[in-house]
């Protein structure tokens, strides 16, 4: 154990503090040097022109790596006096973890982060915006587990968060009008590609006329011709009918005897004597009347013969107006206008552009569904290797776990303690440290305390993690002196028994307060103790803004 201290001096005044001695910049320059990135509080003028350094005992034996990075440039690192790259020192720091190349997550710097922290708002974190699953890959890898597994989730965590942001987009249309209904879209789909086929076949079929204009006046003339031609003939009939008629009712009248015996006859009947002159006189007009009669049959039958030789000239001529426009329909039904034409290929190129867009949104309502599908497989998938995982690894995660319980007991005997594992239904590793009535801010620093000595503990037996943990000084702020003195007694012993460097800084009258609670300092107090005396008690040996 180490421990940096911050004190105070005999001439101390009620103005000075040891808040600004250096302790978290101690904290965040060990992260700096192992490939973290400079945290804004050093970003000042001032140290613009300095570079830090550490001896480092990266292979366990007794001699030790000099890595110095500079404050700027921030890309360069020297190590063993060879300046080299900043990707080259991370990938030698992912060596330190036995961390795969090809890893994505946890990186190098989510492992420093926990091993090194500076952030204690919540145990399983190690920046405030990390994921869920992010804190389930990198705890997973310091208890044993596989990276291509754990890695799982955050395939899953993408292809949510793609498949929402999808959704959300088409749902605010911004995609444009976009349906969600896939049944519907292929309905119009196949509704829009057969108007297309047949818009496309009718044109194949066709040609363009130039004179189609013309043809069709000439169609419409004949057309109207023979109309007239039709109205004429239908009144020739009638004209026709009405002259049989009067043919028929024009009768030749009787002879003279014929009619002077009728007439004899009737008088004769009644007593009354016909004169012969009136016979002889009846005789005349029965000649006139019959003069006059075959005179009208004459008339009627040369008009007739007048009217069927019109109705026979308009069934010709018909004949001849419905060849004329039988041809010029042909043409017109075998070609069509120039701007019709256009009309139609204007019509072919909208409903090419409509089959495009309504295929588009048709894949994309498809990829929501078979990215549902896929998630829902790789969600099976992942959980299942998971829970292998976990059961492959059983005897060691028990001891993890009965670690968290034992040190637990050991801080508070009168409270629950537990650490729950856990493969959720989304194939995230879920770790959950627990204590009775975890509300407060101590027993929440408690818990962080317990995790990371857990994890530390337990990635050293797996060869994953350098021997190191540092905890700032904030980490046992709100935590009672009690808990702060077993904390630094476990933190002690598991140091001097796994083989690890536990870093701590603190202030003297909180080192103080957890003596008089049975914590032995020892010789763990390491030199400088930074003080709060003016510029040069502080780690820098100046005061910055």
């Amino acid at each position: 154990m180490n421990i940096l201290l911050a004190d105070k001096t005999d001439t101390s005044k009620s103005g000075d503090s040891r808040n600004g001695a250096g302790k978290t910049s101690f904290v965040r320059l060990f992260r700096y040097l192992l490939g973290g990135r400079l945290d804004d509080s050093l970003k000042s003028p001032e140290m613009s022109a300095f570079a830090f350094w550490a001896a480092l005992g990266i292979d366990g034996t007794s001699g030790t790596t000099r890595v110095e990075r500079p404050i700027s440039p921030q890309t360069k690192v020297r190590v063993d006096g060879k300046e080299g790259s900043l990707d080259d020192w991370k990938k030698e720091v992912a060596e330190f973890f036995q961390l795969p190349a090809d890893t994505v997550r946890p990186t190098v710097g989510q492992l420093v982060g926990q091993l090194i922290r500076d952030y204690f708002l919540d145990p399983l974190k190690t920046f405030a915006v990390e994921s869920s699953w992010e804190s389930g890959a990198r705890i997973g890898y310091f208890l044993g587990f596989s990276p291509e597994i754990l890695s799982k989730g955050g395939q899953i965590s993408a292809l949510e968060k793609n498949r929402k942001a999808l959704k959300k987009a088409i749902s605010d249309g911004a995609l444009g009008s976009v349906s969600l209904n896939e049944a519907e879209l292929r309905a119009r789909l196949a509704q829009s590609r057969q108007r297309r086929s047949r818009l496309e076949r009718d044109l194949s079929g066709f040609r363009v006329d130039d004179q189609y204009s013309d043809h069709q006046a000439e169609a419409d003339r004949l057309t109207h011709a023979i109309r007239d031609l039709n109205d004429e003939g239908v009144t020739l009939e009638q004209r026709k009918r009405d002259l049989e008629l009067a043919m028929e009712e024009e009768r030749p009248a009787e002879s003279g005897v014929e009619t002077a015996n009728q007439l004899r006859s009737m008088y004769a009947e009644i007593g009354v004597v016909l004169p012969d002159a009136v016979t002889r006189r009846f005789d005349e007009v029965s000649d006139f009347h019959s003069s006059v009669v075959r005179n009208r049959r004459i008339y009627l039958e040369a008009e007739r013969a007048s009217v069927v030789a019109r109705l026979n000239a308009i069934a010709r001529e018909r004949t001849d107006l419905d060849q004329s426009r039988s041809e010029v329909m042909n043409l017109l039904n075998d070609s069509m206008a120039l701007e019709t034409f256009r009309s139609a290929e204007k019509e072919l190129m909208e409903l090419d552009s409509m089959i495009a867009d309504l295929e588009r949104q048709l894949e994309l309502v498809q990829s929501v569904s078979d990215t549902g599908l896929h998630l829902r497989s790789i969600m099976t998938e992942a959980e299942s290797s998971l829970r292998a995982e976990m059961a492959e690894r059983e005897s060691s995660l028990e001891e993890a776990i009965s670690l968290f319980q034992e040190l637990g007991q050991e801080i508070y005997d009168d409270r629950s303690v537990s650490l729950l594992v856990e493969a959720t239904s989304k194939g995230v590793l879920k770790v959950v440290p627990k204590i009775d009535g975890d509300a407060s801010a101590g027993i929440l620093g408690v818990k962080t305390f317990l995790l990371d000595l857990v994890c530390v503990v337990t990635a050293i037996k797996h060869g994953r993690a350098p021997r190191v943990l540092v905890h700032d000084s904030l980490l046992f702020d709100s935590m009672d002196d009690r808990q702060v003195a077993s904390c630094l007694n476990i933190g002690a012993r598991l140091a001097d028994e796994i083989g690890f460097q536990y870093i701590v800084t603190m202030n003297s009258d909180r080192l103080a307060a957890a003596e008089a609670e049975g914590f032995d300092r020892r010789e763990y107090v390491i030199a400088p103790v930074l003080t709060d005396l003016g510029e040069v008690g502080g780690l820098f040996g100046f005061r910055f803004d």
